[in-house]
């Protein structure tokens, strides 16, 4: 075990309570140094110059996902490698345990890499008989709004498509987020109207206080009603409105992000026809979400976001 000055210093935010306790036990005993530990309210970044901290570990719980904004604000605003953990610490598995270390130390460059057990491989069909994908939604949480850009600056400006954006957001961060998405893609972005139809190169993102729908003629229906699920928006919703609509000719693309938002939309989607993307693990931020899809619905492909995105287009670019 290293000792004290030469362990890896780690910052942690984490709420009070039994998996806090839990998470900095796991990473003192494995030598690693917990200089700092503060509530994501709380959370200072002077925290991480006064500890010398190498890395920010930030556990996710019920509390911290209902702050994504403020998550979003870290990743944007913190220079040092941050590691989000999901699902607490099951300290009975000790393969998870070492994985989870080594993970900890590959991040922050403390040693070289350790290849990981690989993943289970994917269920992997073949798009090539697809047909046309008019209307492609993009389901997106933690880590989505970086994701996104990258996504949406790769794809052409003549792209015979239209894009949905369900971003996990606050409110009042949608318009920036529009803002932001627009500045990166030639693209129409634009938060979703009411009555407006769904054109070829244009991005609609979904609102957060209102549900969307979609009547028959594929016009943007925003109803003053209970959004199902626990998320805002919802991306389960937004894809089941699709798929019933639109069908063989939507698509999705599940981007970063935590919990399963999307697993059961995707599912729905493919059983009517519809084509499902996933971006891959080592280039989100978390990869809850697009692991959740893919335990549902047969993926066709998964990628970076830039590479999402030069398949979206050789997809268009073969069915004109």
């Amino acid at each position: 075990m290293p000792d004290a000055a030469s362990a890896l210093r780690v910052a942690l935010i984490v709420e009070p309570g039994a998996e806090g306790r839990a998470l900095r036990e796991l990473l003192e005993t494995a030598g690693l140094r917990v200089v700092g530990e503060s509530r994501l309210a709380d959370f200072e970044p002077v925290l991480l110059e006064q500890g010398g901290a190498a890395l920010l570990l930030v556990n996710l719980d019920e509390t911290s996902s209902r702050q994504i904004d403020r998550l979003e604000q870290l990743i944007d605003e913190i220079e040092l490698p941050i590691l989000f953990n999901e699902g607490g610490v099951p300290a009975a598995d000790a393969a998870w345990c070492r994985r989870f270390i080594t993970r900890l130390h590959r991040l922050a460059e403390w040693e070289p890499p350790v290849a990981e057990p690989p993943r289970p491989a994917l269920r992997v069909v073949s798009p090539a008989a697809a047909g046309v994908r008019r209307l492609w939604v993009l389901g997106s949480s933690l880590g989505g709004p970086q994701a996104l850009k990258e996504f949406l600056s790769a794809l052409p400006a003549d792209l015979p498509a239209s894009f949905i954006v369900v971003q996990h957001i606050g409110a009042a961060f949608l318009p920036l987020l529009a803002e932001q998405l627009q500045r990166v893609t030639p693209l129409k972005v634009r938060v979703a109207e009411q009555g407006q139809a769904l054109e070829p190169g244009e991005v609609v993102i979904v609102p957060v206080e209102q549900r969307f729908t979609l009547g028959g003629e594929g016009r943007v229906e925003l109803r003053d009603e209970p959004i199902p699920g626990a998320y805002r928006p919802s991306i389960d919703d937004v894809l089941q409105q699709v798929a019933a609509v639109y069908a063989t000719q939507a698509a999705a693309v599940i981007f970063s992000g935590m919990g399963s938002d999307g697993a059961q939309g995707v599912r729905e989607l493919q059983a009517r026809g519809g084509l499902v993307f996933s971006q891959s693990a080592d280039s989100c931020v978390i990869s809850s979400m697009p692991e959740a899809a893919q335990a549902q619905a047969e993926v066709a492909f998964s990628g970076t976001p830039q590479q999402l995105a030069a398949r979206v287009a050789e997809l268009a670019a073969a069915v004109e």
